[in-house]
């Protein structure tokens, strides 16, 4: 009778809020597996397993932009997590910022993220943004570390809607089926169209991995172009005028120069460009200075983000 308590389990354990979620979507790969519910099965294995960067994703998966902060430079003033909205961005770096955060992975990981009072995120597109927002201040303001915010209450929210498909569903299942029986293939399947809104017939693809957390967070197809990381290295060079190291300056030079080559080759190595990413920040380090700091910073984190979504060959 493992068939006809499977459904009657699921009824009973969903509406309990120390139910661990990952097991009631273990439960749901099951029911999938028994009713032959390909939609089911794969919903439930992408929540646990991770979605891919090219699926699509459910909307509850989708977070609005969320607010930005940056610590920033004023003469010798210095301060420290300042809180921006987006329209305060010059308009030409407005455009570089995503409308949307995709959130891709685990909910065992989501759950974990789910328990920080904040997080910071940032990516190839934020980077940018910070460059051409400096390039309309002043000559002694500087605008540096820009990176969203996000409180780990959202994450709990998306945990919480998760559960919410997951009682609407099964909800609709046992209103036309007996707890006894299980529900047809294709109740199963209207079931996870009507609440999940996608319908998923296609193959599990491997899970973009923990990459919501950190400097690279949030990577994403849409960062730089060889182009604009051209651009950002142009930052660093206006910015080795401030070092008076004669030997410092030939250095930070050379390794750009090198950077700007690999960048413009037909097909750019990853290992060069991590590379000379590296030597170029072993320099700035060396040498400091907080123009050349800021704008070493955003040209790293740009091309770091660019490695981590393959963008060399």
């Amino acid at each position: 009778m493992a068939e006809e308590s499977l459904l009657g389990s699921l009824r009973h354990h969903m509406l309990d809020e120390s139910e661990p979620l990952a097991g009631l979507l273990r439960k749901c790969l099951m029911l999938g597996a028994e009713t032959g519910s390909d939609s089911l099965r794969q919903w439930a294995r992408k929540e646990l397993n991770g979605y891919g960067i090219d699926d699509v994703l459910p909307s509850y998966r989708k977070l609005p932009t969320p607010p930005l902060s940056a610590d920033t430079m004023s003469g010798n003033t210095w301060a420290k997590n300042m809180t921006y909205s987006a329209l305060q961005l010059p308009p030409k770096a407005r455009e570089f910022l995503v409308d949307e955060f995709p959130l891709h992975q685990p909910v065992e990981e989501l759950e974990q993220i789910a328990t920080q009072k904040s997080l910071s995120f940032t990516n190839a597109g934020l980077t940018y943004a910070q460059h051409l927002w400096n390039q309309e201040l002043g000559p002694f303001q500087q605008v540096m570390n820009l990176r969203f915010t996000v409180s780990g209450s959202t994450f709990a929210g998306v945990l919480g809607q998760v559960r919410t498909q997951l009682v609407d569903l099964i909800a609709d299942l046992t209103a036309t089926t007996p707890l006894e029986k299980l529900p047809r293939k294709e109740a199963v399947d209207a079931a996870v169209s009507t609440h999940i809104g996608v319908q998923y017939n296609t193959t599990i693809q491997s899970t973009s991995g923990p990459t919501a957390i950190g400097t690279n967070a949030i990577a994403n197809a849409e960062g730089l172009s060889a182009d604009d990381a051209i651009r950002l290295l142009d930052a660093v060079r206006d910015s080795v005028g401030e070092v008076e190291e004669v030997s410092a300056k030939a250095e930070l030079l050379e390794v750009l120069n090198a950077l700007q080559d690999e960048l413009q080759a037909a097909a750019p190595s990853t290992t060069e460009v991590v590379g000379k990413v590296g030597k170029l920040r072993e320099i700035a380090s060396r040498v400091g200075g907080a123009g050349l700091s800021a704008a070493v910073s955003g040209a790293v984190e740009g091309l770091t983000t660019m490695v981590m979504s393959g963008a060399f060959g």
